[in-house]
């Protein structure tokens, strides 16, 4: 009795174990990847990522942990000053915005890094990449994305790409270093004062953004204007659609996510291969809004050459929501921070957007 309670106490043990090493075995979601350098990587990249609760502005449908949870490994955030704050103390000033904080604020940058991080920490088999952008030009200081990363406790597995080198890691030499995130910024980057806070435009180009139609979509490099090595490059192909809203003077671009179904499948696709062949490589970076509707991830993993789950039915679209891409309840810091003298602004960026939307 005691003889076969052991057996199948062991037998148990082998398989939990044998299920783990084949998890382990995956990086980010696939065991193809692992041995694959960072740059020949096709990877989903969500735009304006943190923006996700009611809001017209909002990009996207579910919250940053739940967009990874489904598979996606980029990342994009702006970094914004709220109005009438100076950076000083920019772990707490920096916030994550749409153009203007009275638009749309998801509040201190560093709480979704470290919601970033806690994500990292339980998934330990995975690489993913941030973006920072700028959008209205304001360079912060290296240091002060140092004091975000710090306040949010990711120092640690923050990784450094050494300066002027093309070629990457792979995936799994990634991981096994533990410096598994990436990032990125359009404008404040010095690795001479941050080893680890890449110059985007060092390292990666990217095609047009400003598209209203899905015949605007070009494989041409956008930004930066004259890259330095664009045959070795990584490269963002941008594929989401904006409409345009003027709103006191200030140009408020609304996501057309009425459209999104049919900007993130056929077209989608479309465009990575025309980019393909013009620049002769699958694009780094594919960024998408509402990245649950159409076929985004398919579409990434059938350029990785992997075989995508059809059979897994997203987090973000088991969700009940509320807020503006209809796929994620809200709760605790996720929650987007709006004042009650935008409450006007909002009704007619609301107005006008439900016109975009049904384009």
């Amino acid at each position: 009795m005691y003889s076969f309670t052991l057996g199948t106490v062991l037998t148990t043990l082998i398989a939990a174990a044998a299920t783990t090493v084949s998890a382990q075995d995956a990086c980010n979601g696939y065991k193809e990847l692992c041995s694959v350098p960072y740059h020949e990587i096709s990877t989903i990249l969500t735009h304006n990522s943190y923006g996700f609760a009611s809001n017209p502005a909002a990009n996207q449908a579910c919250s940053v942990s739940t967009q990874l949870d489904d598979g996606v490994r980029g990342l994009k955030f702006s970094a914004v000053l709220p109005s009438n704050v100076s950076v000083s103390d920019p772990a707490n000033d920096i916030h994550l915005c749409h153009t203007s904080c009275t638009i749309l604020d998801a509040g201190p940058a560093k709480d979704t890094l470290s919601e970033v991080g806690n994500w990292l920490k339980n998934n330990p088999n995975d690489v993913v990449t941030i973006m920072w952008n700028t959008p209205n030009n304001k360079a912060f200081q290296p240091s002060d994305f140092k004091a975000m990363y710090e306040a949010a406790g990711l120092l640690d597995i923050v990784y450094t790409q050494p300066v002027g080198n093309y070629t990457w890691p792979t995936l799994q030499e990634m991981i096994s270093s533990g410096k598994r995130l990436v990032t990125f910024t359009d404008l404040g980057g010095d690795q001479s004062q941050v080893p680890w806070l890449l110059s985007e435009f060092n390292y990666v180009f990217e095609t047009p953004y400003d598209n209203s139609n899905e015949n605007s979509f070009k494989c041409t490099i956008d930004r930066p204007s004259d890259p330095s090595n664009p045959e070795a490059m990584m490269y963002v192909m941008n594929h989401f659609l904006y409409g345009s809203l003027n709103l006191g003077g200030t140009a408020i671009e609304i996501p057309q996510k009425g459209k999104a179904n049919i900007t993130n499948a056929d077209s989608l696709l479309q465009q990575a291969q025309e980019c393909q062949s013009a620049f002769g490589r699958r694009p780094t970076f594919l960024e998408v809004d509402f990245y649950n509707y159409g076929n985004t991830l398919q579409i990434a993993a059938q350029l990785n050459n992997v075989t995508y789950n059809n059979a897994t039915t997203l987090k973000c679209n088991l969700q009940s929501s509320t807020t503006a891409g209809g796929g994620n309840s809200q709760s605790g810091g996720d929650s987007l921070i709006f004042s009650s003298s935008m409450y006007s602004s909002l009704v007619l960026v609301s107005l006008g957007s439900a016109l975009l939307w049904a384009m």
